[in-house]
This record gives C-alpha cells, sequence and structure tokens, in this order.
C-alpha cells in the first residue's frame, strides 16, 4: 500500500503548473487572512509549510526579513523558485521537505505559515508539533485549511468527494477538532475566522483530463445529492448551464507558541 507521502507526491509533481495558475490559491480571502493573522513587522524569520508553487511565500516576502518555503513535492519547489526568480523576489529560499519532519533546529523562527494544505498530511498532530518545536517564544503560527462543517453526514460527504477527485487527500476536519488539536499541542488561539476560497468552477476542479469520465460523474452526483440547503449554505453552488460553481468551507488559526522553547 503507498504511503500518504508517497500519493502526495505522485499527485502533486503532475500539477505545478495548474497550481501556478489557481485562483483558488493565487489570491482571495484565505490569503488575506493569512496575512492579517500574521501581521508581519518586518524583521520575522517565517516558515511557509506545504507552500505549493509559492503565493503565500511571495506575499509574505515583502513583509517580513526572510521566508524559508517547503514543500514535500520537489516539482513544486521547483516551480516556486522559477517563480520566484521571474518576479525577483530575493528573500525566499526553498526547500524539499515533509511537514511531519521539518528539517529545522528547534526555536528557529518567529512565524509559521501554512495554507490550504493540512488535509493532505499524513499525521497532523505530528505536524502540529513540529511547528511548536521550531517557534520560538511568543512566536505564531498562522493557519487556513478547508474544513468540512460540524455535521458527521457533511463529513463523510466532503471527505468523499474529495477523495474521489483526488487521492491524496487524506481528511478535511470540521473546526472544533482543529481548536482541540492546536491548544492540545501546546499553543494558545488567539483568533479564528471562518472564510472560503475563490468559486471555482466544477469542470475546471473535478480534472477531468486526469479523472475518468465515471468518476467525474460519480462527483457530480455526489453535489447533485446535497440538500439544496446544504448546498448553498456550506457549497455556495451556483448552476452555471453543464457546469456549476461551488467554494470549500475554510477555517483561519492564529495562535501562539507561549511555552518557552525546550
Amino acid at each position: 500500500m503507498k504511503s500518504v507521502h508517497t500519493s502526495v507526491r505522485e499527485q502533486f509533481s503532475q500539477h505545478a503548473e495548474y497550481y501556478a495558475q489557481s485562483s483558488a490559491h493565487a489570491q482571495g480571502d484565505t490569503l488575506d487572512v493569512i496575512l492579517e493573522f500574521a501581521d508581519p513587522k518586518g524583521m520575522e524569520q517565517t516558515l511557509d509549510i506545504a507552500t505549493g508553487t509559492g503565493f503565500t511565500a511571495f506575499a509574505l516576502a515583502p513583509k517580513v526579513s526572510h521566508v524559508v518555503a517547503t514543500d514535500l513535492t520537489p516539482q513544486m519547489v521547483s516551480k516556486a523558485s522559477e517563480l520566484a526568480r521571474e518576479q525577483t523576489i530575493d528573500n525566499v529560499t526553498f526547500t524539499v521537505a515533509a511537514a511531519e519532519s521539518l528539517p529545522f533546529a528547534s526555536a528557529s523562527f518567529d512565524l509559521v505559515t501554512c495554507r490550504l494544505a493540512p488535509h493532505h498530511f499524513q499525521d497532523v498532530p505530528k505536524f502540529l508539533s513540529e511547528v511548536h518545536r521550531i517557534l520560538r517564544t511568543d512566536g505564531l503560527f498562522c493557519l487556513v485549511d478547508s474544513v468540512s462543517p460540524e455535521s458527521e453526514k457533511l463529513i463523510a460527504w466532503q471527505n468523499r468527494v474529495e477523495k474521489l477527485r483526488d487521492n491524496s487527500h487524506v481528511y478535511g476536519y470540521p473546526p472544533s477538532q482543529w481548536n482541540k488539536m492546536i491548544t492540545g499541542s501546546g499553543f494558545e488561539i488567539e483568533g479564528t475566522a471562518h472564510t472560503r476560497n475563490a468559486q471555482m468552477s466544477f469542470l475546471w476542479w473535478v480534472r477531468p483530463q486526469q479523472n475518468p469520465p465515471e468518476v467525474v460523474q460519480e462527483i457530480r452526483d455526489a453535489f447533485a445529492q446535497l440538500h439544496p440547503d446544504d448546498a448553498k449554505k456550506y457549497y455556495t453552488v451556483e448552476p452555471a448551464g453543464d457546469d456549476f460553481y461551488f467554494s470549500w468551507p475554510m477555517y483561519a488559526v492564529k495562535a501562539k507558541r507561549s511555552t518557552p522553547a525546550s
């Protein structure tokens, strides 16, 4: 059986260009809330985990001293490095690394960010433990990820749909579980926000070039089977001819490492 890391590398190694052009990753409320929560003062040593093609790292770069951007997938790191050169961003460096095993000394960073990625992580508690380890005392951790609503039925529905579309998906937690895991890892939560990513075309998101027609149809049928109130309230579904637009609910957390580094 493939490990989660192998599945993630296989999936994302094929899609660096896709993510480089993704409006859901390049812009929108999730990026704005990360910047608002981080509120950098210009001197922070910053780590952006699971940077993908670098959008969060690039947004932070003018506002901090230096950004180290990591990703599990070498092709993503390569594409992000290329984009940084094109944009002449010279205070970001890139490293291939798993979120659960960060190659940095304890108490190395003032700010750690992670955006739109932990639902792909093999071990979220281990990831949170690593973030806690590498942050300095009073350092900030700012996270945004897709979440499931606080409903057992919709948790199961959303994770099934995400897994059908992308087998590197692991699990989308509801906000209450994120709060429990973050505080259980030794952080103090200083702020939270409910937000969402940009509206996406289903026919773009479902990757019909990669996923077979029967899988695309199964995912389309799953959306059609949603109760109309849930479709509108939680997923902002809007019909558009043969297509439809939707968005995932997102949850943002600002947390402080208040205990001294060991």
